[in-house]
């Protein structure tokens, strides 16, 4: 059975960006948490770096798909906060 949504190799530009993205989420992150223990703001600085408000590096796609797995982490958190109190 064909398949009306078929397979479109990423271009390797849209690899070299998301590797670098990855990589300098992890690095800033390390660096933030070493300099003033809260490594969340170095990854925050890279996501404004990359993402719309600055360079736009990131598709829209992409930008979308991280929004969604940062609310499952949220949910994620809450339903461990709740289960702690219990």
């Amino acid at each position: 059975m064909w398949s009306s949504h078929t397979y479109h190799e990423p271009s390797a530009t849209l690899l070299v960006v998301i590797t670098s993205f990855l990589y300098f989420l992890n690095l800033f992150g390390w660096i933030a948490q070493k300099l003033v223990s809260a490594g969340l703001l170095g990854q925050i600085l890279i996501g404004i770096i990359y993402g719309t408000p600055v360079a736009g590096w990131l598709g829209t796609e992409f930008e979308e798909a991280i929004v969604g797995i940062g609310y499952v982490g949220l949910l994620i958190v809450v339903f461990e906060g709740m289960s702690s109190l219990c």
